[in-house]
């Protein structure tokens, strides 16, 4: 429960926190208070409301819930941004606030309309996915997708009512900037003035049609290329669930079979007063039964939270697990941090299967050294237990041929003689009785001569003894036979490193350890990975599929919304930059982190910090940072669509093609840039943040600022340079191509019936 609670606590903390620093970034772009008031209003309204929507579809308020509403806040203000922004644009026309209130929603409202449905449209598919992680989909997806769409509904509404409210200006008049703009902020105002003179310069030159445009074209394209290539070099291996950081140890130990509960206790007796010796250990419990053996240590709280905490509790369990290996007496025994979710102990299983039970437990001996010695496994735990004493009954069948004695019966005279034999069924008034054969309890258990001197009587009423039937043994065997798919079979569990990616380590074992022995088995065996493994390229592909859909959904919507097939490819491109840079931001994060994990090992003297630290994962590619990317495919295209959103109208309005285009980047400049930023700072909490919790959401937190910044980056340059080749070759769209029924028609507008 104290994780529980304090991942709750930090979660809201973090969504506070990212929604000042939204603002504050307002603050800067706007200069006005009563400006970023009027965007301001737009969080709680919008997050308020999305609890009602929790409530419609049974959802409760939980920590990946918050989480979304919390990577909500920078996205929901992006619609309110772009509004006020026009607004703002043509208040300095001197057009007055009732006018320009109306002029500037209008004039947008397509593109907000685009960029809202483009973003729906990448959850329609997710909320849908029904494997385990589906449920944390569905919170996540719920959670957004509702702010996203009554962002739209308070843009539309609420920002134009609210500015012909807080701002006062008649027709004609002079539009002032804000008070911090002309004075605190006075030295950022120059500073975007002259990024945008510089951006304008740069772009005129890109988009002309001239060889030094061409030459400019080609490198800018070509960098982007390489950048893309490079950052799926430097992508971790994809991992399952987020392991999480609580704060306990477990340990897990298996005797030897027949070995007595009270000589395993006095065995572990050492081991458990270390523990209890250890200062930072709160308390811990053993447990000894017939189905569980092991026990746990609970860490001091506040010696677990943090990134030093989670550095602490991994080098803990490290230094538990070369402690428990070294108890005499047991098959193995392993320490290893204790995950939060169930599923995400990262574990996998590897299945042998055959007829040869005996075959089996040769080959999985065999592999349990092998798997040990593999990179990135942390242990290996046989499921099958051989040593189990048991008695043997081996068939004299000519014996049992002159006596007329099959197997069968055979069967039948042992199995009443331990289990019983049924004999039928009773009818009591309704009630079904059965009958069963058992033997009389008397306290005694019958021997080996017991069984050898049983008498026993065939069809022909002539008495022998079992001895004669068949040697009667004293042996081991498993304990218990599995079976998979009705197949005799044996498993391996497999534990993964904490910090170690699972996929990796099933691609490393898959190749240098069960290809080769595949080829040596028969037709009647088998070997494979399952369990977590199966879990993870289950979820994998749902998750792909869920990619292409959402991305389909994406082209099919701004092919129906602007009226072009080109148009809308070129917007798609944003989503490839999107993904480049979530890799990126990844990649980054972790570099930046193992620097700070290293300076941590090194100060508590640890001997192998180096390359603790070096294969130290700090952002996993886990199926929560893959789902980030997926929602990225909806947010990035939102800058594309206002470029060419923009550069549609300006054409519309009898600009040239070029000139449109060319004014479309210096207007859309402003806004872009405000969205992302303050949608960065809103997720920079979550994806920095330490503490309980933040081991689920800092990944997806990471993949999307990486996709969004760098894809606002190149967005801004890779798609006006697509737009101008395509004039190049001869595609141009004029004033009078622009049907009347598409979604930058604004004349439609007027003439709708009052």
């Amino acid at each position: 429960m104290d994780y529980i609670d304090e991942s709750m606590r930090l979660v809201k903390s973090n969504l506070s926190l990212g929604a000042m620093l939204a603002v504050a970034v307002l603050l800067l772009f706007l200069g006005s208070v009563r400006s970023v008031l009027i965007i301001a209003i737009s969080i709680p309204v919008t997050l308020v409301a999305v609890f009602i929507i929790l409530k419609i579809f049974g959802r409760s308020i939980n920590i990946i819930s918050l989480a979304g509403m919390a990577f909500a806040v920078g996205m929901v203000m992006d619609n309110s941004i772009v509004i006020l922004e026009n607004i703002y644009r043509h208040l300095t026309m001197r057009k007055g606030v009732f006018k320009a209130a109306y002029d500037g929603a209008a004039e947008v409202w397509g593109a907000v309309l685009a960029s809202t449905l483009t973003t729906l449209a990448v959850f329609v598919p997710i909320v849908f996915i029904e494997e385990e992680a589906g449920q944390m989909f569905r919170d996540i997806a719920i959670t957004i997708s509702g702010s996203i769409a009554l962002s739209l509904i308070v843009s539309i509404t609420v920002i134009p009512t609210l500015t012909t409210l807080l701002i006062r200006l008649n027709p004609g008049e002079i539009y002032e900037p804000g008070f911090l703009h002309r004075t605190l902020l006075r030295p950022i105002v120059l500073l975007g003035s002259k990024i945008l003179k510089v951006y304008a310069a740069l772009m005129r030159r890109l988009l002309d049609k001239s060889v030094t445009g061409i030459v400019g074209k080609t490198g800018v394209i070509g960098g982007i290329i390489a950048v893309l290539i490079w950052s799926i070099t430097i992508l971790p291996e994809k991992d399952y669930l987020p392991y999480g950081n609580t704060n306990m140890v477990f340990m897990l130990i298996e005797p030897v079979a027949g070995v007595p509960a009270e000589t395993n206790m006095n065995y572990f007796a050492p081991y458990e007063d270390k523990i209890v010796g250890m200062e930072d250990v709160d308390r811990n419990f053993t447990v000894f039964a017939p189905r569980f053996n092991g026990g746990g240590a609970i860490v001091k709280r506040d010696l677990a939270s943090g990134q030093r905490g989670e550095v602490k509790m991994a080098i803990k369990a490290r230094e538990m697990g070369k402690e428990i290996f070294k108890i005499p007496g047991y098959r193995f025994a392993f320490a290893v941090q204790r995950p939060i979710f169930r599923s995400a102990d990262k574990t996998f299983q590897v299945e042998i299967i055959g007829p040869d039970i005996l075959r089996l437990k040769s080959i999985a001996l065999d592999l349990i050294g092998k798997l040990s010695n593999s990179e990135g496994v942390h242990s290996v735990r046989p499921e099958f237990k051989f040593g189990n004493p048991e008695l043997r009954f081996i068939p004299r069948r000519e014996q049992a041929a002159r006596l007329n004695m099959g197997m069968n019966e055979m069967g039948d005279i042992i199995e009443s003689l331990n289990a019983g034999k049924y004999l039928g069924e009773y009818n009591d008034q309704g009630e079904p009785i059965d009958f069963i054969l058992v033997q009389r309890k008397n306290g005694t258990k019958l021997g080996l001569n017991d069984y050898q001197d049983l008498p026993v009587w065939t069809d022909e009423n002539k008495m022998t003894h079992l001895g004669h039937l068949a040697d009667i043994e004293v042996d081991a065997g498993p304990a218990r036979i599995d079976h998979i798919e009705k197949e005799r079979a044996i498993v391996l569990r497999v534990q993964v490193k904490k910090d170690f990616p699972m996929q990796q380590v099933i691609d490393q074992i898959e190749s240098e350890q069960l290809a080769p022995i595949r080829q040596t088995l028969g037709e009647k065996f088998g070997l494979g990975v399952g369990g977590a493994a199966d879990e993870l390229a289950s979820t994998q592909k749902s998750l792909l599929n869920s990619f292409y859909y959402a991305v389909g959904f994406i082209y099919l919507l701004l092919v129906a919304l602007f009226a072009s097939f080109l148009h809308p490819l070129i917007v798609m491109f944003t989503v490839i930059l999107a993904v480049s840079g979530s890799f990126l931001g990844i990649a980054g994060n972790n570099v930046l982190q193992r620097q700070n994990i290293l300076d941590i090992l090194r100060e508590w003297k640890v001997s192998d910090a180096e390359a603790l630290a070096g294969s130290w994962n700090w952002i996993t590619f886990d199926i929560l940072t893959q789902l980030g990317i997926i929602i990225l495919a909806g947010i990035v295209v939102n800058n594309a669509i206002l470029i060419i959103h923009q550069m549609l109208n300006n054409i519309k309005l009898g600009m040239d093609e070029r000139e449109a285009l060319l004014k479309s980047c210096e207007t859309r400049l402003r806004p872009i840039m405000m969205t992302v930023i303050s949608s960065i700072f809103g997720m920079i909490p979550l994806a920095l943040g330490e503490g309980a919790g933040t081991e689920l959401y800092r990944g997806m937190g990471t993949a999307l600022i990486g996709g969004l910044g760098v894809s606002a980056i190149f967005t801004l340059f890779l798609v006006p340079i697509l737009l101008s080749l395509l004039m190049d070759i001869g595609y141009h769209t004029h004033q009078d191509d622009l049907v009347k029924d598409s979604l930058v028609d604004l004349e439609k507008l007027e003439r709708l019936p009052q």
